[in-house]
């Protein structure tokens, strides 16, 4: 056998069973967050003791199907919207939203415009904090329909943990962009979230929806510390962390839909994930940073080189090892997906496409830190560290 087919089949190998590592710490994650909670002792949250707060902001055009799910299935839990002032037509979205559950607990609140150096998200929260009620509350963004099975096991979550956090599930939007993130996110989600949660504990929350007990907030400080962080997610776990505290990631899917219009939107939503994952990585040591590059870095990697081998020179070995590694990932993906979510999406070409790019993704963000976030493009240095840039 030549060399470079011999590194063709070691590539396929090597992704291979970094692919069933991840696959089974992803098992593992999830039998063990089922244990601790058949044996947790603690009280659980009633639904009525939760606050769903949603911060909005105008321009998808799912938005107001979006709110009006979330009084939906609130039954009995207080929902504030945080809708910017200068945005009219968020608060319409939101107005004819409420219109279609007249008896739901809902309150639209009026956001004046963010200050310079403050994260927009956690400025919004900021100004909630102070009308949260209840003994607990419930982040979740204007793109994600919460299901009562997902807010039901936030609260469980709660019995275990500081704070608890759903695992994102895209709903395919209209259009190639949409779904190219959608597989995306549906792909990487289970074997990204979970196997990190069975190594050391979770790290980081899925901003996209979580939850947290009113007097845990007010132990960590509230909100007020964390407005010079760009990342609410990682600032609200590192903050947890760093005060004891522990983070609940749960494998309950939270579904999310969001209309990606073009590939020049597909491009600034995965540069910003990008992005913000490199602040992720800076805050770690550099023993789990390198654990987190094997685990996710390096798959992508080894696959490229195993489909960049076998498209320049088609060996009957190479081929072979091509097609076993896709088939054996294409079971993978879809048997998480099967068990964790009770249904897989999954579209053989659209996730490869999504792997393959990764790597220039993830240099492109290394390299250009520009992003655009909530209607605003800044320049990030660090998550204490950004400012408002021009377009």
């Amino acid at each position: 056998m030549r060399r470079a087919d011999r590194f063709a089949v070691a590539a396929a190998v090597g992704y291979s069973a970094l692919m069933l590592t991840k696959a089974a710490a992803a098992a593992l994650a999830v039998g063990r967050r089922r244990a601790r909670l058949r044996s947790a002792t603690g009280a659980a949250v009633a639904p009525s003791a939760v606050t769903i707060v949603q911060p909005i902001l105008s321009g998808d055009p799912q938005l107001v199907d979006t709110l009006a799910n979330t009084l939906a299935v609130a039954g009995d839990s207080p929902v504030l919207w945080l809708v910017d002032a200068a945005d009219p037509e968020g608060r319409r979205a939101a107005e004819e939203a409420g219109s279609r559950h007249p008896l739901a607990a809902v309150r639209i609140v009026d956001c004046p415009p963010c200050p310079p150096r403050v994260g927009p998200k956690t400025f919004k929260l900021h100004l909630a904090e102070s009308l949260i009620e209840t003994d607990a509350f419930a982040v979740v963004d204007d793109d994600t329909r919460v299901t009562a099975e997902g807010l039901a096991a936030l609260r469980d979550g709660l019995r275990i943990a500081e704070v608890s956090t759903g695992l994102p599930s895209y709903v395919p939007g209209a259009g190639i962009w949409s779904r190219l993130l959608a597989q995306f996110v549906n792909d990487q989600a289970t074997l990204s979230y979970l196997p990190a949660s069975a190594i050391g504990g979770p790290r980081t929350i899925n901003g996209m929806t979580w939850a947290m007990r009113l007097d845990t907030l007010e132990r960590i400080g509230g909100f007020s510390p964390l407005l010079p962080l760009l990342a609410d997610d990682l600032a609200v776990a590192t903050r947890v962390r760093e005060t004891g505290g522990s983070i609940d990631q749960s494998e309950v899917v939270q579904f999310v839909s969001t209309t990606v219009d073009g590939g020049r939107r597909y491009g600034d939503l995965m540069h910003r994930w990008m992005v913000f994952a490199t602040l992720l990585l800076r805050a770690e040591r550099p023993v789990r940073r390198a654990g987190i590059a094997a685990g996710y870095a390096v798959p992508a990697v080894l696959l490229g080189a195993l489909v960049a081998a076998s498209a320049v020179r088609p060996t009957t070995a190479r081929v072979t090892a091509l097609a076993g590694t896709l088939a054996l990932r294409s079971a993978i993906i879809a048997a998480v997906q099967r068990i964790v979510a009770g249904r897989f999406r999954h579209d053989p070409v659209l996730s490869l496409a999504g792997e393959l790019v990764l790597p220039v993704q993830f240099g492109r963000a290394l390299a250009d830190r520009r992003i655009v976030w909530r209607g605003r493009r800044y320049l990030v240095h660090a998550n204490d560290r950004f400012e408002e840039a021009p377009r």
